[in-house]
């Protein structure tokens, strides 16, 4: 990846004799830090595959986990937040959804293309959203609920 004309970077790129930009760095930027390692915690990128994301959701929530956490960052937040409903629209008297934003500190490696250059660090924040979908209610109890309704126990 190349760098572009970037405003306020003047480390990126140099003017040469003829007044054309020559780049003298290469951004090649650091995977961002998985704070959360629970078996819960899952991570949603744009090049996820979103059935996929959606089965290890659905499957960890039917076994004997209450809750899970999508988390995600840049442009990759509308796919966790379509994840998210996607889930409680399959259910939806059975999961809930939370959510939180803020923002994450990134770390971009800056390469030097020439020799006159020294490699650099570009630090940058980035949104973020880390969404909780949890059991409103566990299982048996809207089995013994539902039970209740069908032999006429509860009424509406």
């Amino acid at each position: 990846m190349e760098v572009d004309d970037l405003a306020g970077k003047d480390n990126l790129s140099g003017s040469t004799a003829s007044g054309k930009a020559e780049k003298i760095h290469e951004i090649r930027k650091r995977p961002p830090g998985k704070p959360y390692q629970r078996k819960t915690d899952i991570y949603v990128t744009k090049k996820s595959n979103f059935t996929g994301k959606l089965r290890q959701c659905e499957k960890l929530l039917r076994l004997k986990h209450t809750e899970i956490y999508l988390h995600s960052i840049g442009n990759a937040i509308p796919r966790a937040i379509s994840l998210a409903l996607q889930i409680q629209a399959n259910n939806p008297d059975l999961y809930g959804v939370e959510a939180n934003t803020g923002t994450v500190d990134l770390v971009d490696d800056l390469h030097p293309l020439t020799e006159d250059a020294d490699f650099d660090v570009n630090q940058r924040r980035n949104s973020s959203i880390h969404i909780r979908v949890y059991r409103k209610a566990e299982v048996s109890e809207l089995v013994s609920a539902l039970k209740s309704v069908i032999k006429g126990r509860v009424s509406f």
